[in-house]
Formats: C-alpha cells, structure tokens, sequence
C-alpha cells in the first residue's frame, strides 16, 4: 500500500446536519491520525474517491455521492465506511429499505453487538443507546454486525451495522449518524438547555449538565462509557475493512502504554491548610497527583510561595466558581471571569482546568464558549448526580471536545466525573447513600472496569475537607484504597492540566507517509508532533498471521511490547515527540 493518506474522510456542511464534521473529532479522539479529511463542496465521482484504500462518508457527504459512484469504486477494491446515506444505497451493502411508510425508521433505539461475528469477539459491551434517528432495513445478503432494539437487550433482525463484500471490495454502512449520535451523548438535547424551552428539565432546583440529558440515559447503562464503546465499534469496522489491506498505526489514549488513568482532584469548599496538605500527604506515598479547585476564600489565604511550591511537585490548581444556583448564562460568565482574573493575579499564572461550584452549567455550547475565552480548556463540571449518583453523564471516560451549534469544535474538552464523595454518601441525589466500604468497592470496581474492559479514565472527586477529616464524612482511608489500586492497575495518575497537556500534545501530533511492502512485510510512517509530547504510544496491529517484531524510530531500535488492550491483539511502541520536521518509523513484521 502506498498513498498520499490510507483513509479519507468525506464531511459536507450542510446547516441541516450541523455536526456532520464531527466525525473528525470521533477518529481524532481514536487515535486515526493517519486520514485526510476534506469537505465535499460539490458533487464527488469514484474518480475523486480513487487511490485511497478505506474512504469513510459522512451523512451529509453522501448526498453529494451518487450510488452508482460508490459502486464503481467498490468494485475496483475499495473499502467504504458510510453513515446513514440514502436508503438507495442499501442494496450497495445487502440492505433492503422498508417499502412500507411505517416503521421505515427509528428515533433513540438501541444497537445490540454481535459478538460472534469474527471482527468483534471481546466486545467491551453489547447493548449500547443510539440517540437520534435510524433507517430500517431487512437483510438482502449483508453480515450483520450490530442489530437494531426497541430497548435494551431486545434485538430485531434489522441491521444497525452491516457488512457487505463484493469482488475486492468490501463496505460497512451504519443505519445511523454516528457524528449526531456521538453529540448527543456529549451534550445532550439542546432543547433541554438553561435558556432554552424547559429550564431546569430534572427539577433539582439548579442549572446543571445533567439537565441536559434528562430522559435520554438509561440507569442500568449508566456505568458503561456508551460514547467511547461507540467509538470502539468503529475502530473494529475499520481494522476490519483494511485488514487485508495493510498495517494500519494508531495513537493510543494514554502515556506510556498504559490501560487507563487515574485522575483525582477536589473542591475546595470550606478547605483550609491542614485539609489541603492531608490529601497530598495521602497522594505522595502513592506518587499520584491532586488538583485542587480554590474558592474565592482560599485564593486570598494561600500564600503564592506555598501554591508555587506544590506545583512543583507536580500537583495542580484551578479555580472552583461560584454562581447562583439558576444563573442566567452572562451572570456564569461574569463569575468564571473574575475568579480566573483574581486567581491569575494572586498566584502569577493562568489556570487551566475547572470545575463549577455545584456543577453549575448554563446553556448549551455557551458555558464552554465562555471557558475558552478565560483560557479554561479542561472543564470537570459534568458529574452524575440526581436520581444516578454515579456513572458517565457525557457516555465517555475519555475528554471529549465540545461542539457549538453550528457545529466547529471548541478548544475545551470535558473530562466527566464518575462520581463524587457527597454525590454518594448523601440522600440529595434521590438515592440511598451509601456506606464507606459500598464507596470503596464501586470504585474499585468502576476503576477495574475501566483499565481492563473500557480503557477510560477513572475520575473521582474528593473534597480536601472530607480528607482532613472536618466534614461531614472522612474520606482518607477511601482516596487511599483507590491510589493504592490504581498503581497495581498500572494506571498513571496526572494532575489535570498534565492529562490536558498530554491530550493537546496527542491531538496534535499527525501520522503520515504510511506505506506497506507485503514483500518484505515492512511498514513505514512518519509521525509529525505539532506540540511536546512524553511518553505518547503508537499501537500496532496484527496482519494476516504477522506481527510486529522489530522497530526502529529515527534509525534508532524501538522496545515493542505486546499489550492486552481491546482484547485485539495490539504491539506498543513509545516515543516522545517535539514539533520539529517528524521522526521515520520503520517496523519489521514476521509471521506468528
């Protein structure tokens, strides 16, 4: 295989489909850094789609296609990946549309795994949420790869995934928009925003992010990261197409080939000295980093030199503002805006990570427009709280980019919190609290899950007071149960604004030049790093009976080792990066 980019990526504006370029940020977050994404403007022939082995087709980009194009194209060989097209495209992928007028389509299904199928043996999780619409089809000769369900754990025999061959060819068409389905996990329903038709959807008496979602989650899902498994399943479909193809290298989420992350931090709400230096007490036995979000309180009493000093230590701070419980979006604004301003004068350096006191949240794409421009780029605000408790508000464990409404990705990721030590202990969620040993095994439990099934971020907050002792609950023995598992998970435990300096340098970083030479069983790319980055691992995968056996960056031999993540079979290599003109990496194949 050689050229320009092994995949491209077809995304159309379209102000009907605003987040048809999303689809962007899904491979981004993935790792596929090796595509070429460009806009279809205008209608697209097989011509335009030539020379690229795998081409992956939004919504919107397919009604610039004509099917008689794609057919072309998978009849010279290609590998198409296309996202609810046209329903005349789906005898192009064995698919038969309803010819009836009722029931053609399906609004906030479920999608059932098939597990059997040989591309997704292992499978983290089989029931997952489709949020917005898909088509119907009966199968007309296509592989199914995921069903349809009217709700969870109740398949149809109508394809939500499905894989078509023909002759070198071979297509995988997803009945639904993944780029509108991965948004509404995110973000969930504008309609339900602050300033929108039914402020305060849940009823809590406050304006918060799981507003956003009310009525769409499904409580016995809450622990699955439905976002990120998503995206798994379109990481299987695309190995899957081009495994008789080449090679293909990923970036992997975390440093050092790690399973997963451990990232705890605290609010700082009623914390005082002792509070503050209990929990790094705890966290520097384990080697583990905090970051503490200060109030207006401990902005003006902790000494410049003492927040100098544990920065050094590689612990973290940023502000914890404070709004009314129902503030208009500009009353939010104002208040993010003069905290950062205050702790930006207190302490001599500019904050970059946040969470809201009470998770306070207006609007819809508002809120993180306005922590960009207060120079916030990592916001921890979304937490599962009323009537759940626990769980992924957002459907990932991963930092997800917020989106706009006319759908540009913003410069601000949510990294959500699975759970918090008041959201547990006290009745305020609709809940019964739990005791100390139930918090202790859930997130042990959660945070297992989450290196050795999901391969997510386990994000716990533990406010300093409780940890000192002096609050409602002493928490200590607690956050030290979870570092200590988290460091015989393997898990690296960063503060926030070094798990967002790993993401920007990871989101910057491009692989190219890919080539394959099946003679000699030899792949080479160049991986280009826009940013400085430690520790960023490339994955790669098995081919036909092959495996990675030798490897070289810039001349230099490469540690390969084999890792257990996705159950797939995957070969680690690390490296550091610095934005300079690219390091060339060669790795060698031998049949195993």
């Amino acid at each position: 295989m050689s050229a320009a980019a092994p995949m491209l990526l077809l995304t159309a504006p379209d102000e009907k489909l605003p987040f048809d370029a999303y689809l962007n940020e899904v491979l981004r977050s993935e790792g596929w850094r090796l595509h070429e994404h460009r806009r279809a403007e205008s209608a697209m022939s097989a011509a335009d789609l030539a020379g690229f082995p795998l081409v992956i087709i939004s919504r919107g980009a397919a009604e610039r296609i004509g099917a008689d194009e794609v057919q072309r194209y998978l009849s010279a060989g290609g590998r198409v990946i296309a996202f609810r097209p046209p329903c005349e495209w789906g005898p192009l992928f064995g698919l038969a549309p309803r010819a009836a007028e009722t029931y053609a389509t399906v609004r906030d299904a479920y999608l059932q795994v098939r597990s059997e199928h040989a591309w997704l043996g292992g499978f983290p999780a089989l029931d997952l949420q489709l949020y917005g619409e898909a088509d119907v089809y009966e199968v007309d000769g296509a592989q199914p790869l995921a069903w349809l369900a009217g709700q969870r754990g109740q398949a149809t025999a109508f394809p939500a995934v499905a894989l078509a061959r023909g002759g070198n060819g071979a297509g995988v068409m997803f009945a639904f928009d993944l780029a509108e389905c991965m948004v509404l996990h995110h973000q969930g329903r504008i309609a339900n925003a602050s300033n929108g038709p039914d402020p305060d959807a849940n009823r809590d008496g406050k304006f918060t992010a799981d507003d956003l979602f009310e009525g769409m989650r499904d409580f016995g899902l809450r622990h699955v990261p439905q976002a990120d498994v998503l995206q798994d399943l379109l990481t299987r479909v695309i190995l899957g197409l081009t495994s008789r193809v080449a090679p293909l290298p990923r970036l992997w989420h975390f440093p050092d080939a790690a399973p997963g992350l451990l990232l705890v931090d605290g609010d700082g709400d009623g914390m005082n000295r002792d509070d503050l230096h209990a929990t790094l007490h705890i966290c520097d036995r384990h080697d583990a980093r905090f970051t503490f979000f200060l109030m207006d309180e401990q902005i003006a009493a902790f000494e410049p030199s003492e927040v100098r000093a544990i920065r050094e230590r590689g612990h973290a701070f940023g502000p914890h503002p404070r709004a009314s419980l129902r503030p208009t979006v500009q009353e939010w604004s104002d208040a993010v805006a003069r905290i950062c301003r205050d702790f930006r004068q207190r302490f001599g350096f500019a904050p970059e990570s946040v969470r809201m006191h009470s998770c306070i949240l207006p609007g819809w794409d508002e809120a993180p427009r306005a922590l960009v421009e207060c120079g916030l780029h990592l916001d921890t605000s979304y937490l599962e709280g009323y009537r759940f408790q626990s769980g992924f508000l957002n459907g990932s464990a991963l930092p997800a980019r917020f989106v706009d409404r006319e759908g540009r990705v913003l410069d601000c990721s949510q990294q959500s919190t699975v759970l918090g030590d008041d959201t547990l202990v006290t009745p305020k969620t609709m809940l019964p609290p739990k005791s100390e040993e139930e918090c202790i095994d859930l997130s042990l439990r959660l945070m297992q899950e989450l290196a050795q099934l999901y391969h997510g971020v386990f994000h716990p907050y533990f406010h300093p007071i409780n940890v000192g002792g002096r609050g409602r609950m002493h928490t200590a023995r607690w956050l030290d149960e979870v570092l200590t598992e988290g460091r015989r998970l393997g898990l690296p435990s960063p503060s926030c604004d070094e798990w967002l300096h790993f993401n920007e340098g990871r989101r910057a970083a491009q692989i190219e030049r890919v080539t394959w030479d099946p003679g000699l069983g030899e792949l080479r790319f160049r991986i280009q790093g826009g940013l400085p980055i430690r520790g960023l691992t490339v994955l790669l995968p098995r081919h036909a009976g092959s495996a990675p056996e030798h490897a070289t960056i810039g001349g230099d031999p490469s540690d390969l080792c084999p890792v257990a993540h996705e159950r797939l079979g995957w070969t680690a290599m690390q490296l550091d990066l610095t934005p300079d003109a690219g390091t060339q990496v060669s790795v060698s194949y031998a049949p195993r």
